[in-house]
């Protein structure tokens, strides 16, 4: 259950910081406004009280104002919707880093082609782009697999607890906390290494690709 609220939450965080650097770079000042009020919003807001606003407060609120119970379940999502906000904010900042080091030459050569400015920045700014973030943003995913193990607090269904709350139930039963809760931190450990080998991999390909073009 971590690795599938990790990866589901780290694409949509990937989805939302690509919206706000759209955002960012667009014409309207409004636009721009927003996504600066987005990130500097859920950027400084701790994770904690997020979450424990979208999967506690938020369903007795909608419980007094509608008089029916949320939906069964639905806490997963309003989980993942919290983890994804809180890192599309840096992401958000991580992918404007990229787009911002990329040599205003490459828009003008791109110009120069006859090239939409869409097209130029789908097909050159960020693909150079996202070759320059790639060790930010394989360490901002790690980070973010690393706080799934908040999902402790959510109040999901005994079968989709993950290995850190059947831990903690574990050990509640047998009075031994050392061996479930060791045993649950060498499993993230492991997870938290093999998604930062395989993305230090594709790092180090596309530095490589970078470093080959100059």
């Amino acid at each position: 259950m971590t690795l599938t609220i990790g990866v589901m939450s780290g694409l949509l965080a990937i989805v939302i910081g690509s919206v706000l650097l759209r955002c960012h770079i667009s014409t309207h000042r409004t636009l721009r406004g927003l996504a600066i009020g987005f990130v500097a919003l859920f950027r400084n807001l701790p994770l904690l009280p997020l979450l424990l606003f979208l999967t506690f407060a938020l369903p007795g609120i909608w419980q007094r104002v509608s008089g029916r119970p949320l939906i069964r379940g639905l806490e997963l999502y309003l989980l993942l919707l919290g983890l994804a906000l809180n890192t599309g904010a840096y992401l958000a900042e991580i992918f404007r880093a990229g787009v911002s080091a990329v040599p205003a030459q490459q828009f003008e050569a791109g110009r120069s082609l006859g090239l939409p400015p869409n097209r130029i920045r789908r097909r050159i700014i960020y693909p150079q782009a996202m070759r320059i973030i790639a060790p930010a943003l394989t360490s901002r995913l790690i980070h973010n697999m690393k706080n799934s193990t908040l999902a402790l607090i959510v109040p999901l269904p005994v079968q989709m607890m993950e290995v850190v709350g059947q831990a903690g139930r574990i050990a509640g039963q047998t009075f031994s906390w050392a061996e479930p809760l060791v045993f649950a931190a060498c499993v993230h450990l492991l997870l938290a290494l093999g998604l930062g080998r395989s993305l230090n991999r594709w790092a180090t390909r596309e530095q490589a690709r970078i470093e080959g073009t100059l």
